[in-house]
């Protein structure tokens, strides 16, 4: 019995993911059942199981984990063998069990309320049931959780439910009511669920299914979109927060909303346009995105409410949760949809942003976006634990790794429940446990980007801790407090939409799988968005296809590259493919950009020169040994290269205006006044200051041995100088971040010296990052 409930618990690392490796050998099957049916495995023997599992120890790509053999309580010797049932096929099979028990009871007991309350086994109706506040903004008497959850039948590959289901919608869902709702919930719960229920029927009629279909939820579709579309009737363009689907926006009173509420439109009115070829919806959502992209403040970060009337920020706090998460994940998910390479550029430059100043190696922090340095709280909310999985789109898999082991601990530390919001040091701050799809769909991004079985493990407690903390007898409830266990009788329709979703294919086989998810991108509801519409017109005339060249694959970013090899032949190319179909493995030669930056570009390197022209910059060289250098957005390689061109020569400017006077090209200087003992000489430099850290004066004077740095970069972690002046050489990093890794190794000062030929008369200072954390002086010695 031990084994059987340990199996039960931990045994979900083998998966399709691993299929590869194991398809050479037979499957141990027990012939043993219980009266339910399920395998007995109770009277296996300790040998029988061990020695199974230690057969394929040897076939791992990873290693064993751990704690399989902690609970069997032995460990894998040589002589040892290693066979596991199909552990991963069973956490699949109850991941759908999971969905049933709660998609059967609400259509039991709620429907066609919009949620269920699991604990009294009634249904949520709005007006009815006692007020949670704008909680329920969500809920609008239109079906809500059978509509969330027509995608996930889908992907269940439950054929006949999902038809039915949507049978039930198109006879019964109206819009006619005189409630007024969040236009961000609705949009991405009930227009993003019944457009993903049309692409769905849509792809059975292309195997010979559903063929009763007549485009009926995609006419729902559109009689929602219109009710929304007078939100965006505002001065700056972005929608009001909430909207009656009766009267619109008469008698709305509101002045402000939030950046993932106007920011999260985009994948949804972007498919509702190119399903009907009318660009509207697609163009005012796209708009919304411009109007907050081009807000940001001076460091890229967006903050997280604005008015709508003028356009300021009223709360100019910076993270990746709540109140902004989806605005990111909106920026990278619509270049994956659109192929559109300003949505990619917008993406980069904010999520450049993010890695400067809201990371912190395994913390995701809160700043003020206009003051980055200044903290403006101490605590991370769950829904920050999406972040990991945009970082593997982004093609950060290390980052997406320490990050998602933070969040997975936090929730390990609260019985593998994460709270709404903890401390960063793991203890609860906000107690309650909604069953959020945040932490198990970032665990399944990863585990696609890896292949690493500990995912698989991780997915297995987070899924048991559901089971055993908030199964009811009518679905799954919430948990009031993770510490007590007291359940509140709450079930969101995200649970049955995402959670539920995400938990079956982290362990579902290919084949159990409803739907090519190569052919789909998900949006933050988890609907599935097929990528074939970007063939579709949003305004009724052809697509553009882009031409294949030699060109894309030397000038384009290593994501745009990504793209076009995927799809691309000698004559078109899709314009980007879905990046899950073939996880990104090696993540050592993966950067976000190949854009030069001013704190490295040498003009005497030939390849720095050529960049500089594919970007559409000139460079000149006056007789007097100055540089000029000229930008035409027209010359550049591509349109992409061509706004690089654009923030290369922002750089320039502002580079330039702090470490230059005007008129008279003269900076403050340093002196650097070097000794050597042993051969007797002495030498004073003139050096350029730092634009951080602690000011050398003619009071202030920093004395001490000299060192070189290991790395003689600076730009990782380096070795111990203890009250020593640390001398790095320039180039590959930012000068800001060379002096942090001495500041860590124990420095007392740093000179960075210039490798690169100095133009006649320029001394260089060194600009910083808008973080305050350097007390030890820098200078930069030419």
């Amino acid at each position: 019995n031990e084994y059987k409930s340990y199996l039960r618990m931990k045994n979900g690392f083998l998966s399709n993911g691993l299929i590869i490796i194991f398809v050479v050998f037979t499957t141990f099957n027990c012939s043993l059942t219980t009266a339910s049916g399920e395998p007995d495995i109770g009277t296996l023997s300790q040998k029988v199981l061990l020695d199974n599992v230690y057969k394929l120890q040897h076939l791992f790509t990873h290693d064993v984990p751990k704690w399989l053999f902690d609970k069997v309580g032995s460990t894998p010797g040589d002589n040892g063998q290693m066979h596991v049932q199909k552990s991963k096929a069973k956490y699949a099979e109850q991941a759908k069990r999971m969905f049933f028990h709660a998609y059967n009871s609400y259509m039991m007991y709620a429907f066609p309320a919009d949620e269920l309350m699991p604990v009294s086994c009634k249904g949520r109706v709005r007006g009815l049931t006692p007020s949670r506040g704008e909680v329920d903004d969500a809920l609008g008497r239109y079906m809500l959780t059978l509509v969330d959850s027509l995608d996930t039948l889908l992907v269940l590959k439950e054929y006949n439910s999902f038809e039915h289901a949507t049978k039930m919608v198109i006879a019964g869902l109206s819009f006619d009511t005189d409630l007024t709702v969040n236009v961000f919930e609705v949009t991405i719960r009930v227009l993003g669920g019944l457009l993903s229920g049309h692409g769905g029927l849509l792809y059975l009629q292309s195997n010979g299914k559903a063929q009763w279909y007549s485009d009926e939820l995609l006419q729902l579709s559109v009689d929602l979109a219109d009710r929304l579309l007078p939100a965006f009737d505002t001065p700056t363009g972005l929608p009001v927060p909430r909207i009656n689907l009766r009267h619109g926006v008469q008698g709305i009173k509101e002045n402000e909303t939030c950046t993932a509420c106007a920011g999260t439109l985009f994948l949804e009115f972007a498919m509702l346009s190119r399903y009907t070829g009318n660009g509207t919806y697609q163009e005012r959502a796209r708009s919304a995105l411009n109007y907050l992209f081009a807000k940001r403040t001076e460091y890229d970060l967006p903050g997280s409410v604005i008015d709508l009337n003028v356009g300021k920020w009223t709360r100019a706090e910076s993270n990746v949760g709540a109140g902004i998460d989806s605005y990111f994940e909106y920026l990278i998910k619509g270049y994956i949809l659109t192929g559109d390479d300003v949505l990619w550029k917008m993406f980069e430059t904010q999520y450049e942003a993010a890695r400067k100043y809201l990371t912190r190696g395994k913390y995701m922090l809160t700043v003020n976006s206009k003051s980055p340095s200044k903290r403006v709280r101490e605590y991370q909310d769950s829904l920050q634990a999406f972040w990991p999985g945009v970082q593997v789109l982004a093609g950060d898999i290390e980052e997406a790794e320490r990050v998602y082991e933070h969040y997975f601990n936090t929730a390990k530390v609260n019985q593998y429940t994460l709270p709404e919001a903890s401390l960063y040091d793991t203890r609860m701050y906000w107690p309650q446990f909604y069953l959020r799809p945040e932490l198990i769909e970032s665990t399944y991004f990863l585990y696609q980007a890896t292949k690493n079985p500990k995912y698989l493990q991780y997915g297995a407690e987070i899924m048991e801790a559901m089971e055993s903390r908030c199964k009811v007898t009518c679905g799954y409830a919430s948990l009031k407090s993770v510490n007590t266990g007291e359940l509140e009788d709450r079930l969101d329709s995200f649970v049955l939409a995402e959670t539920f979703k995400y938990l079956y294919l982290l362990f579902a086989e290919k084949d159990d799988i409803g739907v090519p998810l190569e052919k789909f991108v998900f949006t933050t509801e988890a609907h599935l968005v097929p990528l074939d519409i970007s063939y579709h017109s949003s305004t009724g005339r052809p697509p553009k296809l882009r031409q294949c060249s030699k060109t894309d694959v030397t000038t384009h970013t290593w994501k745009e590259l990504r793209f076009l090899e995927k799809y691309c032949d000698s004559k078109k190319v899709h314009p980007r493919c879905s990046p899950y179909d073939e996880p990104l493995r090696h993540s050592s030669a993966r950067k976000l950009t190949s854009s030069l930056r001013v704190e490295t570009f040498d003009h005497n390197d030939p390849s720095h020169v050529d960049i500089l022209k594919s970007m559409g910059i000139t460079l000149d060289k006056t007789a007097d040994s100055r540089l000029h250098l000229y930008h035409d957005p027209g010359k550049a390689a591509s349109e992409i290269l061509g706004i690089e061109g654009v923030y290369f020569m922002k750089e320039i400017m502002e580079h330039t205006k702090m470490t230059q006077q005007t008129g008279d090209n003269v900076i403050d200087l340093r002196e650097v006044y070097i000794k050597s003992l042993r051969l007797g000489t002495e030498r004073t430099f003139s050096a350029g200051k730092a634009m951080f850290g602690p000011q050398l004066t003619a009071a202030y004077k920093v004395n001490g041995n000299l060192v070189k740095g290991v790395p003689y970069s600076g730009c990782t972690a380096m070795e111990p100088i203890k009250s020593k002046i640390a001398i790095l050489e320039r180039g590959s990093c930012m000068f800001i971040e060379k002096v942090r890794h001495a500041q860590a190794a124990g420095a007392r000062g740093v000179v960075i010296i210039d490798n690169v030929p100095p133009v006649q008369g320029s001394v260089l200072a060194m600009s910083g990052d808008g973080v305050n954390d350097v007390n030890i002086p820098a200078v930069f010695l030419t």
